[in-house]
């Protein structure tokens, strides 16, 4: 696992720089300066080596500063605005419960829950290159610190809280932005999260202003 994530990292950290390096090459056409966007984002949790995979969507806010044409530094901070959908088989997870107290545990062969995130917190070094006057490709790597919440839900709908986590790891991705115009552009990013035993996918539009 540990070698997996530092691998992916070192691939998207070696993408990053290489964007640099060509984007020196080139002739600096974006100003410099702070700039901030807001969105939304889709999340994808996959357990490692389980097979097990929540979806779920946030709101995402983000703040950065272009330091060179090039190169820049920003923080990204989600907020979940739903739950993803859970399924425990009691065949496969030990679910210690009953959530009516009657002792009948067949209640809870097959219970339904959800997954929601609490928050999303990362930093990252990011890299850019113009493709044209106003398409540019980035790439970027980071440090990431999340939080999440698990419930199930019991026989008439009763809540079970099942766990609250925070996981943290690096973080790495690639995106594509538009220029709508000087000051106002359209942003698209894919990120990958190593959090601990947890693999996460994600998908991020953004709408942002230049100041």
């Amino acid at each position: 696992m540990i070698a997996r994530t530092l691998r992916r990292a070192a691939s998207c950290a070696t993408l990053a720089f290489g964007l640099a390096a060509a984007a020196h090459a080139q002739s600096a056409t974006q100003d410099t300066g702070l700039y901030i966007q807001g969105g939304w984002s889709y999340y994808n949790f996959e357990a490692n080596d389980t097979g097990y995979s929540v979806d779920t969507n946030a709101i995402t806010a983000r703040l950065g500063w272009q330091l060179t044409p090039m190169l820049g530094i920003e923080a990204d901070l989600s907020a979940g605005i739903d739950e993803g959908d859970l399924d425990f088989d009691s065949s496969e997870d030990d679910l210690d419960f009953d959530a009516n107290n009657d002792g009948d545990f067949t209640d809870i062969i097959n219970v339904s829950g959800d997954l929601g995130l609490d928050f999303m917190a990362a930093a990252y070094g990011r890299a850019q290159i113009p493709i044209s006057d106003r398409l540019s490709l980035s790439g970027r790597v980071g440090y990431a610190y999340a939080e999440v919440n698990a419930n199930a839900i019991g026989p008439g709908g009763v809540q079970i809280p099942l766990a609250e986590d925070a996981e943290d790891g690096f973080t790495a991705g690639a995106g594509l932005s538009y220029a709508l115009s000087e000051n106002l552009e359209l942003r698209a990013d894919y990120t990958w999260f190593g959090l601990d035993n947890v693999d996460v996918n994600s998908g991020t539009v953004a709408l942002g202003l230049k100041f």
